[in-house]
């Protein structure tokens, strides 16, 4: 019978940091699966509301070794229960579960960006500052604490001070690391060996000049970086596909390519560093950043590292359609 799977289920899932080690595992498969062209399909399209003003994204991929997901959110505030993949049984095509999506998500979307600094930070690299402080962000610094053991110190700041202190309180006491929050995005990322911009932000948050020689820059959404950062530094993705296509279209790049001053034909896909396929960082000054796009495959093989999590330790709830 298939499972009903919701957030409350998944807490001892979530309440531990050493959870993401085999989920940075897990992903990082899918992205070689993915440089090897063995990703069965992954699409995405938009379902409009009543109003036809408003919309859920929904999300679909099949990964041989995961199943097929399809995951629905909404693109718009105020849904209660809205968030939640389907997983089938890659083989019957049999429903295996019905899983809540929001926390699964900053979990799924934190994971690259842990892979990424494995590969990719300078290995003295101790100091990330970290644009924004909310539940990305949280995601993203606890892939980073895991996979990257050499940062020893993160900087963060976001433009609500009462919720930027918090967030550092409560960091550091779960991740046992030193997290303070700073007054200025300029004091986050300058110096730091590792720079996450986790904002919601749809225009640039920092400033070329901001972030050092050698430094890693990993961004999670459109915009939030300044085209002379991209034009300075090596460019790696999760998929080319998604940068090209993405929807809205994903920013400074797209502008970028539509006066030439960059092409698309420059980027590397981390799953090609995975498999050695492309080299990792090449110098010590070498400015990196990784633009992390969302693919729906990582949707799938979250989903079957829940799902499979929540059958050994026999939670959640049994449920059939018949």
């Amino acid at each position: 019978m298939a499972l009903v799977i919701s957030g409350n289920d998944l807490e001892g899932l979530f309440s531990q940091p050493a959870s993401m080690d085999l989920l940075v595992e897990v992903i990082s498969e899918t992205l070689r699966a993915h440089s090897r062209g063995e990703i069965t399909s992954q699409e995405g399209f938009l379902l409009p509301v009543g109003d036809g003003k408003r919309n859920f994204r929904v999300l679909t991929a099949t990964l041989p070794s995961a199943g097929a997901v399809l995951r629905i959110y909404p693109l718009f505030a105020g849904a209660r229960d809205a968030h939640c993949n389907l997983l089938f049984d890659g083989q019957t095509g049999d429903l295996l579960a019905l899983i809540a999506g929001g926390e699964l998500n900053v979990w799924r979307t934190g994971a690259p960006a842990g892979i990424a600094c494995r590969l990719l930070a300078r290995r003295d690299a101790k100091v990330l500052g970290l644009l924004g402080s909310g539940r990305q962000a949280k995601g993203q610094l606890l892939a980073i604490r895991r996979a990257a053991p050499s940062v020893e110190k993160v900087r963060v700041f976001s433009p609500n001070k009462e919720r930027r202190t918090y967030f550092a309180e409560q960091m550091s006491s779960w991740l046992e690391i030193e997290v303070e929050a700073v007054d200025h995005a300029r004091a986050a990322v300058e110096g730091a060996g590792v720079v996450d911009v986790a904002t919601n932000s749809r225009v640039p948050v920092l400033e070329s000049n901001w972030i050092s020689p050698g430094a890693l820059v990993i961004s999670i959404g459109s915009g939030q970086l300044p085209q002379e950062l991209v034009a300075r530094s090596r460019v790696l993705v999760s998929s080319k596909e998604e940068l090209l296509n993405f929807r809205p279209p994903r920013e400074p790049y797209t502008a970028m390519i539509a006066t030439g001053i960059w092409s698309a034909a420059q980027t590397i896909e981390l799953g090609e560093v995975i498999r050695a396929k492309q080299p990792g960082r090449q110098t010590e000054s070498e400015m990196i950043v990784f633009e992390l796009l969302g693919m729906p495959a990582w949707d799938a093989a979250a989903s079957a590292w829940a799902y499979h999590w929540a059958l050994d330790h026999k939670t959640g709830t049994q449920f059939s359609l018949a």
